[in-house]
């Protein structure tokens, strides 16, 4: 390892590469507020997921708001799909169960959805919710009950709960190691490591060196910490 003379970035790069995972994605549908997605991609990136699958009816550009999202879209890989059928189609190519909130007498409150499959939680418009599409191709609709009067939740917040639920919430707030493949993490690697050179030819080529032998993860956040 090369973790003496490693950079602190490219070690700290190396204990997020670690905690990254792939189990479970977010897909957004037609986000009609660029606030909200980018609070949603700023939840994933912070908490873990690597992959956030976003879907539009043409080819409208993903609008970010960078104040919020404060740069978590760069260490994200976000998916764009024109149209559910499509993203549908690529969802279950990739081994993907398919969870839809929506307000329905049908739908099943999210923790009682199963944990331990591979599965995408959708989330649609804020106006309109889901478009049909969802509905004919999920496994089950869910929601994330509620008692107040207000009998629904911001998109932003109904999905950093729902990344809150399916992580955190089984193992009382234990972030469990991630599950990206050596060759999953050696291609994210080589993206953020390039990234972190932030153009920097010298710091782009020693960066380089560390690829093959990349540095030992130092986690300098909470990780199975608990409070007595």
């Amino acid at each position: 390892m090369n973790a003496a003379r490693a950079p602190k970035r490219l070690i700290r790069a190396e204990a997020v590469l670690a905690a990254r995972r792939r189990r479970f994605v977010i897909v957004l549908e037609d986000t009609h507020d660029p606030h909200n997605m980018s609070a949603v991609l700023r939840t994933c990136e912070a908490l873990g997921l690597q992959d956030v699958h976003v879907v539009s009816q043409g080819d409208t550009p993903t609008r970010i708001n960078k104040d919020v999202a404060i740069g978590a879209h760069r260490w994200l890989t976000l998916h764009h799909h024109v149209g559910a059928k499509n993203a549908v189609r690529a969802l279950r190519t990739a081994g993907y169960k398919i969870f839809v909130s929506q307000l329905s007498p049908d739908a099943v409150p999210l923790p009682a959805l199963p944990r331990d499959v591979r599965a995408a939680y959708v989330f649609g418009n804020e106006r309109a919710g889901v478009s049909e599409t969802w509905v004919e191709h999920c496994d089950a609709r869910f929601v994330i009950p509620t008692t107040g009067f207000t009998g629904s939740l911001n998109l932003s917040v109904a999905a950093a709960l729902t990344v809150y639920d399916r992580m955190l919430a089984p193992s009382h707030a234990h972030l469990e190691p991630g599950d990206l493949s050596a060759r999953e993490r050696a291609a994210l690697r080589a993206i953020w490591y390039k990234r972190l050179a932030h153009g920097n030819a010298e710091l782009e080529e020693a960066y380089d060196r560390f690829l093959d032998d990349p540095p030992a993860p130092e986690h300098t956040f909470p990780v199975n910490r608990t409070v007595e």
